[in-house]
Parts: C-alpha cells; sequence; structure tokens
C-alpha cells in the first residue's frame, strides 16, 4: 500500500467513526446539571459547591463523549484492514481509552475532596481552604470518613461512595487499570505483556497477558456510569441540604454568615 492509499484508508475509517460516534444514543445517559446557587452571604460555600458541581459534571461529559467514541470504535474495527488496523488503535482508539478508564478515579476524587470541605467549611472550619493547605498531603478517604462521624448527614454520602466508588467491582477494575496506566507496565488494546512470578510454594510462573478486550471494557464502562451519576446526584442533593441548613441558620439581621 503506498502511503497516499494509506493515508486515504486512515481517512475513510476515521470518518466513519466520526459519523457513528455523533449520532449515537447510549440508554439513560442524560444527567442534568445541577444549578448550585450563588450566595453572597454564605459565599466561600456557594463558591467552592459551584466549584466541584461543575468540575464534577465534566467528568461525567467526558466519560459519556468517550464512551461514544469507544462504541463506534467497535462498530468501525471489523471492517478495518490488518495494515491500517495498528494505526487506528494506537493513534485514535487506544488514547481515548486510556482517559477514560482514568476518569472513574478523577471523579472519585473530586467527590471526596468536595463533600469533606463543603462539610467542613458549613461547619465553619475553614482549614482546607486556608492558603497554607496542601490538598496532596491528605488522605482523602480518611478525611471523608472523619467528616462523616462529626457530620452525621454527610454517612449516607459517605456509604454511597464507599459503595459505588470503591467497592463496586467496575470501581475496582477501573482503579487497577489506573494504577497500571500511571505506575507499570501493561497491556494496550493492540499488545499483550509476558511476566514472571513467584507462585506459593517458591516457583516461578510464567505467564501471558492478552491484549485489552474492547467489548469488555465497554461493558464495564456502561455497568460503571449508573453508579458515576448516582454518586453525582447524591452529592448535590447533600450539598443543597447543608446550604438550606446554612442560610437557615447563618444568615440572620446581621446578614453575615
Amino acid at each position: 500500500m503506498t502511503e497516499k492509499a494509506f493515508i486515504a484508508n486512515i481517512y475513510t475509517h476515521l470518518q466513519k467513526q466520526a459519523e457513528i460516534a455523533y449520532t449515537i444514543k447510549i440508554d439513560n445517559t442524560h444527567i442534568p446539571f445541577y444549578d448550585a446557587p450563588s450566595d453572597f452571604f454564605c459565599e466561600e460555600y456557594t463558591t467552592l459547591w459551584r466549584k466541584y458541581n461543575a468540575a464534577l459534571f465534566k467528568s461525567l461529559q467526558l466519560y459519556i463523549r468517550y464512551l461514544k467514541q469507544l462504541l463506534a470504535w467497535k462498530e468501525v474495527l471489523p471492517a478495518v484492514t490488518s495494515n491500517v488496523a495498528p494505526t487506528l488503535i494506537m493513534d485514535y482508539l487506544h488514547p481515548v481509552f486510556k482517559t477514560i478508564c482514568d476518569i472513574p478515579t478523577t471523579f472519585k476524587d473530586q467527590l471526596l475532596r468536595a463533600a469533606t470541605k463543603l462539610s467542613r467549611v458549613s461547619a465553619g472550619d475553614f482549614e482546607f481552604i486556608s492558603w497554607k493547605h496542601k490538598d496532596h498531603t491528605k488522605k482523602w478517604p480518611k478525611e471523608m470518613e472523619h467528616a462523616a462521624l462529626e457530620d452525621a448527614s454527610l454517612l449516607p454520602l459517605y456509604e454511597l461512595v464507599t459503595k459505588n466508588l470503591y467497592e463496586s467491582d467496575t470501581a475496582k477494575h477501573f482503579a487497577s487499570l489506573h494504577g497500571r496506566f500511571m505506575h507499570d507496565a501493561h497491556p494496550t488494546l493492540l499488545e499483550g505483556v509476558n511476566d514472571a512470578q513467584q507462585d506459593s510454594i517458591g516457583a516461578i510462573v510464567y505467564y501471558s497477558e492478552e491484549p485489552y478486550n474492547l467489548s469488555t471494557e465497554i461493558e464495564m464502562l456502561l455497568f460503571h456510569l449508573p453508579l458515576l451519576r448516582m454518586s453525582y446526584q447524591a452529592f448535590n442533593e447533600y450539598a443543597n441540604s447543608k446550604y438550606r441548613s446554612l442560610t437557615h441558620r447563618s444568615c440572620p439581621e446581621n446578614g453575615s454568615c
């Protein structure tokens, strides 16, 4: 195949993929944006809420956008010839795959920080928004657990996050992928890896990992989406409940929170 023919072939498949991706429909993916208020009298709380509400929603939007891209590639790839398939997979498909598999971890980290900070700020504790504070020094799962012990209204959200974003099979799967993508050798959608491991009796076992299976990964992504959506909605319900109690309590005649 000439270079010109190769480029034309790539272009044809990219065009077909785009036609599918931008028209594809996924059931139950409509997630309304929660319109968090802006309140002069409780501005530190509402600014924080709006910041994290927007970040979480953007993570969900990107997740759905990239899921549609993967679904489109799943339809296109069977018709792709072997001489262009590796280029399409590694240049256009695999980067999207790696990004979407990181989103569950990003979303989880954002939500932990958001809920913990809102809980503290609603109680008048501004340590976590102080200029002296460094987010990276905190173990946020523990911080949210501690906050939930002091803030009973946070406990249902903490339990939901634990169930959906930590203990579910899909959450564990994507946490494992995130760790491997960031820190270890790993398969791709095109190539597997060979490895050696010592077993329980001291023998060295050699084994191979197959490339990641696109259909299997898409299925996991589809299963995880409702858990992300539920967690986003629960976060905003919690944030709104704290806000309502805050304004009722904190905006008396002196006009200050």
